[in-house]
């Protein structure tokens, strides 16, 4: 460990010497970039051919830099065709025009380990993310920016917490349920915590690689698909410093509507009257909306907002209180109201996100360094994720033959999570906002008061009782040598640590829970994680141009990737003071103390290899190879060889296409095929089985009165790697002098020897054990198009679009004996009668061979029974779905039931549901539901276009998915009374009644899960295709002109006003349209994306 100390110590000594400047025989280059339209191409990069020596173009497309004398000048930038110039005189001034290039042929894609290629000479698919795809917006993760940024890469924002983390997956994700994340490599380091705390602003370039071709060289940790990231470095040149600024205001949105409080009284009075099995007595008690309630002197023990009217609280009138008839009887009611959001959501909560780089260099050596904070509030009370960020990029020559690569990175990420009692986002965000309108959450004089209870009550009263000090520290540190052996040839050698600490401290003070109690137990809490991994390599590296067409790149290397992990946490209670959250003031009793710990390690060593080939740039060949050994995995098990190839031809570069297609600027046909693998969810030791000294309930083993051991976990040494098999073919266009560019890849991988749990015999004292369980396919197309649409002196306009279609199958699964080998799944009819008089069923969802997982049943809604004389006298419902269990008959058969039968049966009538009887026996049971569809979006994808005219821009990016099915679990539960005396949404207003014959959704009852359960079953009432499309970003900035800041020490200045995530268009109304659901209900469907304006301001010195 301390020679790493010191090998990583001297390289960062010899890059932070002074970075001077070469002297004798050179000459400063002088000149101007502009386009076919005669407009300034601003960042070109303008380098000395052959060395790291260059610069980038200004706003005005000029450049200034020393070169040697004799050099060739290369100039490029991203879509547009690169120009080699040579330099001769001893002042030289170039005025250089770029033409457009099809399809970005010159953009630099990252392939890995070092490796670059232009995307015209690309045979994979490698997917570069576009520069305004972090620089418009602002996030915490810069994973939540990718939302329709890349064709078949599916970006799920779960939620909409500062401190999420967003579901990706790459053409439907390797696991059964659809997931897979792409393994995130940062400046070729793995990234454990993926896209956690990095910070955007720092991200030069993300390539996105897709296939096993390009895949295959990280071999067993890409079978998801690899996500490159890029860091900023300094170019040579006149040093630069930036400023990027934005302040930002998120608001709480919601399409779920909740009735006001005088409907909420009269449905609920109403339904409690009416309803059979509600508590009459409950309407004059002091309930939500039980005329009960008194006032006392100073309201403070009051829980509800309501009373029977009174004249001698007239007085309360002027101070918010508001009277109203009561629908069940002759008086009237007295009430408040009650906005739950003043105070349980921080709405507008407040975004901030500063940065400030500085860059530059010269022919001997480049530097970047930035400074990031960013800090974004939660809608919850007192949620935060606040983020701090350090980078330092250097690059220094040695000697002509020796160069010398550093990097250091510091991430700091301090947050809160939910309230504490929170069971989740979708309770606060569903059952505290569901609350009855007529909760007291303060008196009349303002003074703040808890409501009827800590969970479901005001949350902003306990919200400086609960004590949170977390904290993430991550540190990077990486030192590469490039040694030039021989021309073309170059040995690279590198060391990158990578340090992942978290600290988590909390206490829970004394706080009241009721208006007559509180928790004491004064629960504190302190851990510690700390991962630190490093990582070793080596490549050596040959390129060669041979006989002017033959171009010919060769890498081979190896790596050695180390993993530690220790923990430690302890928790007390029963500290004598809220003052001091020290643990050693906690109660030292049974049961009052606990701690822990815990270790890992694990070890991968890899090989790997590629060669790059192409002739004239027309017939391109690519193959590369990795074989990996996991200490995770056991025997001859360990290790796995993972290959790709790939190969592709530009066609339209052949005289039989350019004589005869002049509207055909580009054209390659490509083609790969590799395999990766996959180990992902195996312990360190997993397989190695494990033994324990006590139960799970902590109950220790004794044999004989002495302590004893027991086998916990069984040794499962035959499990294997999942090994993923990709193949796809693909097309690249460039159409009417490459204004438009179009791509498309058809995929089809296979994922073999999946893991899953398999189910032992009870006898044998284990529920499961891990094996290798099948096969899973998935199968689709990409495209996508960009088009320069306009272009003129003063203006452009360009559109980028992108759409993926993927579906899922199950190819083969362990033989069990059932139809399909099918785990799992829905029982329902299919309609058709056999022979035997007996109905015909199917088994949906689950997992079985030949089928698309994640399929919704539920039962056919076909309208209400709008009369008691409607309903068939024979109809019977045993669908179960009753809290109690009852059978549902017709009136007419509830009738003749015994007294005994009836208390276990109820009867359906005017206003209750009307389901579908698939098989026709004329009773309703739990087979009668029908497949709905799958709940993953078949079709997916994104567009922007940005229109410029002069210094003024214009941006809006959208994602979208099509086909598929979703439910609204939330609504059926506050629709169904599901809480008993809880909020409803405003669906109830068209219910029907005899007042509303004619309403769409069944009559509002009390509880109606104790009744025909016309709102708690999963029913196509609340069923909706879940196509959705985002409305990401719309951003107006402004820069002024560079007239006006001649005259100052300011190179830019730019304004800017953005609004993000500012909706859905969808049929689904819920707070995450994003995400499927399918639970038949649920208190709340979680923390939807906050609407956010952010305004902004940009500096360059």
């Amino acid at each position: 460990m301390r020679k790493h100390f010191l090998f990583l110590m001297v390289s960062f000594f010899l890059v932070a010497f002074p970075l001077l400047a070469g002297a004798q025989g050179r000459v400063t280059v002088t000149g101007s970039v502009k386009d076919a339209g005669d407009l300034p191409v601003i960042a070109a990069t303008v380098f000395e051919k052959g060395t790291t020596n260059g610069t980038s173009t200004d706003a005005d497309g000029k450049f200034s830099f020393s070169i040697t004398k004799g050099a060739t000048l290369v100039v490029s930038c991203v879509g547009y065709e690169t120009v080699e110039v040579k330099v001769a005189g001893n002042k030289p001034h170039f005025d250089i025009v770029l033409k457009e290039d099809a399809l970005a042929l010159s953009e630099v894609v990252v392939t890995g380990y070092g490796g670059t290629q232009r995307r015209s000479k690309l045979t994979n698919s490698i997917a570069k993310v576009s520069e305004e795809t972090f620089s418009v917006g602002v996030f915490a993760n810069p994973g939540q920016a990718l939302s329709g940024a890349v064709s078949g890469l599916r970006v799920v924002n779960t939620s909409g917490s500062p401190n999420s983390t967003p579901t990706i997956s790459l053409r439907g994700g390797t696991n059964w349920d659809g997931s897979g994340t792409p393994l995130v490599i940062v400046d070729g380091m793995l990234r454990e915590s993926g896209f956690q705390d990095i910070n955007p602003e720092d991200i030069a370039s993300m390539d996105v690689l897709k296939d096993a071709g390009a895949t295959a060289i990280y071999g067993a940790r890409a079978s998801n698909g690899v996500i490159f990231i890029t860091t900023k470095k300094g170019t040579s040149g006149q040093a630069q410093i930036n400023f990027k600024g934005r302040v930002g205001l998120n608001y709480y949105y919601s399409p779920i509507k909740f009735l006001g409080t005088e409907d909420y009284l009269t449905y609920m009075r109403k339904a409690y009257n009416e309803t059979p099995w509600a508590d009459k007595g409950m309407l004059k008690a002091a309930q939500p909306f039980g005329t009960g309630n008194v006032y006392g002197e100073d309201g403070s023990k009051m829980l509800w907002n309501l009373m029977a009217y009174d004249p001698k609280y007239d007085f309360l009138l002027s101070k918010g209180w508001k009277t109203m008839d009561d629908p069940v009887g002759n008086g009237k009611l007295m009430y408040r109201d009650t906005d739950f959001k003043s105070y349980n959501m921080n709405s507008p909560a407040l975004t901030q996100d500063y940065n400030v780089n500085m860059s530059g260099g010269n022919d001997k050596g480049h530097y970047y360094a930035s400074f990031g904070y960013n800090k974004i509030e939660g809608m919850p009370i007192n949620m935060y994720n606040e983020r701090y960020n350090v980078l330092f990029n250097g690059d220094y020559m040695i000697t002509p033959w020796l160069k010398s690569i550093s990097s250091f990175s510091y991430n700091r990420g301090n947050w809160t999570p939910m309230p504490y009692g929170q069971q989740g986002e979708a309770n606060y965000f569903g059952r505290i906002m569901s609350m009855p309108p007529t909760a007291r959450f303060e008196d009349e004089d303002g003074n703040m008061l808890l409501g009827s209870n800590s969970g479901d009550g005001n949350q902003s009263y306990n919200a400086d009782k609960f004590w949170y000090d977390y904290q993430r520290d991550k540190f990077t540190i990486s030192q590469n040598f490039e040694v030039s052996l021989l021309e073309g040839l170059k040995l690279k050698g590198g060391a990158s640590w990578f340090l992942n600490e978290t600290v988590q401290e909390y206490m829970i003070k004394d706080y009241r829970t009721n208006v007559n109690s509180y928790n004491r137990t004064r629960t504190t809490y302190a851990g510690m994680n700390r991962y630190f991994s490093q990582t070793y390599n080596a490549t050596l590296q040959y390129e060669k141009t041979l006989f002017d067409v033959h171009n010919v790149d060769v890498l081979l290397g190896t790596e050695i990737y180390d993993r530690a992990y220790r923990g430690f946490s302890a928790q007390g209670q029963g500290a004598a003071t809220d003052d001091f959250a020290d643990l050693q003031l906690t109660l030292n009793g049974e049961g009052k103390r606990a701690i822990d710990s815990s270790h890992e390690r694990q070890r991968i060593l890899s090989y790997f290899g590629r060669l790059n080939y192409d002739y004239d740039s027309r017939y391109l060949l690519s193959a590369t190879f990795r074989y990996d050994g996991y200490s995770s995995l056991l025997g001859d098990n360990r290790w796995g060889f993972f290959p790709g190839v790939s190969a592709g031809w530009v066609f339209g570069r052949e005289n039989f296409v350019t004589d005869n297609l002049s509207w055909l600027s580009f054209g390659k046909l490509r083609a790969s095929y590799g395999l990766n693998g996959n180990a992902s969810g195996i312990g360190a030791y997993t397989l190695q089985g494990a033994y324990a000294n006590a139960d799970s309930k902590g109950n220790k083993y004794f044999y004989s009165s002495n302590a004893a051991f027991r086998i916990s976990a069984l040794a499962n040494p035959g499990l294997k790697w999942e090994r993923t098999r990709t193949a796809e073919i693909g097309v690249d266009l460039g159409f009417l002098q490459n204004k438009i560019n179009f791509n498309a890849t058809y995929y089809n991988r296979l994922t073999m020897d999946k893991y899953a749990d398999f189910t032992l015999p009870s006898t044998t004292g284990f529920s499961s054990v891990k094996n290798n369980n099948g096969k899973y396919r998935n199968a689709g197309l990409e495209f996508e198009i960009a088009a320069k649409v306009m272009r003129k002196k003063d203006f452009s306009w360009d559109v980028k679009a992108n759409i993926a279609y993927n579906k899922n199958k199950v190819v083969s699964l362990p033989d069990n004996g059932l139809p399909n080998n099918r785990q799992g799944g829905t029982e329902i009819y299919t309609g058709r009668k056999l022979a035997d008089g007996t109905y015909e069923t199917i088994f949906v969802g689950g997992y079985q061979e030949g089928q698309e997982p994640n399929q919704l049943v539920a039962y056919q809604f076909e309208g209400l029974w709008r009369s008691d004389s409607d309903v068939p006298d024979t109809y019977i419902d045993r669908s179960g779905t009753n809290y109690k269990g009852l059978t549902i008959y017709s009136k007419a058969k509830y009738d003749s039931l015994t007294d005994a039968e009836k208390t276990k049966a109820w009867y359906v009538g005017a206003g209750d549901a009307k389901w579908k009887d698939v098989n026709g026996d004329g009773v309703i049971d739990a087979r009668d539901r029908v497949k709905i569809g799958n709940m993953t979006p078949h079709w997916f994808g994104g567009f922007n276009t940005t229109l410029n005219w002069k210094g003024l821009q214009f941006y809006a990016r959208f994602d979208y998915a099509l086909d598929f099915w979703t439910y609204d679990q939330a609504s059926p539960w506050y629709d169904g009374c599901g809480q008993g005396s809880y909020n409803a949404t405003t669906n109830i207003l068209d219910s029907w009644s005899p007042e509303n014959p004619n309403g769409k959704y069944p009559k509002y009852v009390w509880a109606d899960i104790f009744g025909v359960s016309n709102y708690f079953r999963q029913s196509t009432l609340y069923v909706f295709k879940g196509d959705y499309l985002a409305i990401r970003e719309l951003s107006l900035s402004y820069s002024l002109p560079k007239v006006l800041l001649d005259k100052t020490f300011l190179k830019n200045v730019t304004v800017s006003v953005t609004g993000q995530n500012l909706g859905y268009i969808t049929a689904a109304p819920t707070n995450t349209p994003e995400v499927a659901r399918s639970n038949t209900y649920a208190s709340g469907d979680g923390y939807g994306l906050p609407r956010t304006i952010l305004f902004g301001l940009d500096l360059t010195f």
